[in-house]
């Protein structure tokens, strides 16, 4: 696993975040020292979508970047028969999943996750995807999941939340725990201002019950990090 690193010289000017090629590089230690509980909820999403998952299945994992939901999943299901369609808008991104997950079950799709019809799913993951959507555009894709969910089907859907100032000084703490400096901490919040615009748990619900979703509840927490599963 290579170390980020990508933040800890001293820049005259902050880019705003992509997904591009050094991301790629460094995202599985990046995300690994920046979310609290990240392999945890990556190991239960596999759980719950293979609880969800009958024989022959689909499912559809948003915002896929090196594959650790689908793997997850794959992990969880075994030998058993089913479809994970992968889908991420970052060429570096979709490139890394697809050499890191060698199985005829999987089909990678280098696309905008708006732009999917998404059909007779049983399982939909989005895992710290919906944040770096423009917000404008967060319900019409969220009534679209809504609509290609099987009528048992499941939409987990992970985000970061607007919170109270010690849960968000907490999470400070967890990354300077985990080896980033204070320089690297500023630079990078300054990369994602404007980039990754994050909505308060109360938004998440309602936006969530506007798409369609009756059934919604909190099944994990860490911080000011939050999953949720949503059916109907």
């Amino acid at each position: 696993m290579v170390r980020d690193g990508l933040y800890q010289g001293k820049r005259t000017q902050i880019d705003p975040f992509a997904f591009d090629d050094a991301v790629s590089d460094v995202f599985p230690d990046m995300i690994r020292r920046s979310i609290p509980g990240y392999q945890s909820l990556v190991d239960i999403t596999g759980l719950i979508a293979a609880k969800r998952m009958r024989p022959g299945a689909r499912c559809y994992d948003l915002g896929c970047s090196h594959g650790a939901t689908t793997a997850s999943i794959l992990k969880a299901v075994g030998d058993h028969r089913c479809e994970i369609i992968a889908i991420d808008s970052s060429a570096p991104m979709i490139a890394a999943a697809a050499a890191n997950l060698v199985d005829q079950r999987i089909s990678f799709k280098h696309a905008d996750i708006r732009d999917i019809d998404y059909v007779d799913a049983s399982f939909i993951a989005a895992n710290f995807t919906l944040q770096f959507l423009p917000p404008e555009d967060r319900l019409p894709l969220l009534k679209k999941v809504r609509k290609g969910l099987r009528h048992d089907g499941v939409f987990l859907v992970s985000e970061k939340v607007d919170d109270d100032g010690e849960f968000a000084e907490l999470h400070l703490d967890f990354k300077r725990e985990n080896g980033y400096s204070e320089l690297e901490i500023s630079q990078k919040r300054a990369a994602l201002e404007n980039v990754m615009r994050i909505d308060s748990q109360d938004m998440i619900l309602a936006r969530l019950h506007d798409a369609g979703f009756t059934d919604c509840r909190i099944w994990f927490r860490c911080l000011n990090w939050i999953s949720i599963l949503a059916a109907s």
